[in-house]
């Protein structure tokens, strides 16, 4: 589903002549950011196991664009020359804590990673060239032209229903607030639902597993 296609079903929604498509278009956008701040976030952003390169006499990779937030549940790692097992990184919450569990005054290879405003920290300058492999959350593309980002291919009701809540709540229309706080809250349990599937599928829940 392109941007078109999401305006034009909340504008089915609303009742609204086409003259308020930039509108929607805005609340589309406005959606999507307040989305990708959520504590939880849906795993068709996750990009899996993606590399930075920490080169020679560096300590520091800049953020990835679109960068949201780190995957908790995968470990990054690198495989040294020579090596065949992989070394697993620490990731700190703060600078503060990474320095202290890292640093000896001497250049070696990376033990933890924190991420920063706009860079990873290794702490430590590199000694050579390292290819560190993690996860993390990425942005969709914003909906500022006409195409279908990952949104509106993966959550296109969630999406919607949030774009088409905010309209029908500017516009003090208490019909359409229910359509599609309806529409939003079906959306979110579906993409979720899909997480909890997948989560059964791999073996029982175990409490604390994964602290």
């Amino acid at each position: 589903m392109n941007r078109t296609t999401a305006v034009t079903r909340i504008q089915d929604g609303l009742g609204f002549a086409s003259r308020q498509s930039d509108k929607i278009v805005l609340r589309l956008q406005e959606a999507q950011r307040e989305l990708e701040a959520g504590k939880t976030l849906p795993p068709f952003l996750l990009q899996e196991e993606q590399t930075l390169s920490l080169l020679t006499g560096t300590s520091t990779v800049a953020t990835p664009s679109g960068f949201l937030r780190i995957d908790d549940a995968f470990k990054p790692y690198f495989i040294a020359s020579g090596e065949t097992a992989p070394t697993f990184l620490q990731v700190k919450r703060n600078f503060t804590d990474a320095f202290e569990a890292n640093f000896d005054g001497e250049s070696q290879g990376p033990k933890v990673m924190v991420v920063r405003k706009a860079t990873i920290d290794f702490i430590n300058n590199a000694d050579v060239d390292y290819t560190v492999i993690w996860q993390y959350y990425k942005a969709a593309d914003l909906l500022v032209t006409d195409i279908e980002n990952a949104w509106l291919l993966h959550a296109p009701d969630w999406l919607i229903g949030e774009a088409g809540w905010r309209m029908a709540m500017d516009a003090r229309d208490k019909d359409a607030v229910v359509i599609f706080d309806n529409l939003r809250k079906t959306g979110r349990a579906a993409t979720f639902g899909e997480i909890v599937a997948g989560e059964e599928a791999s073996g029982p829940l175990i409490m604390g597993a994964n602290l």
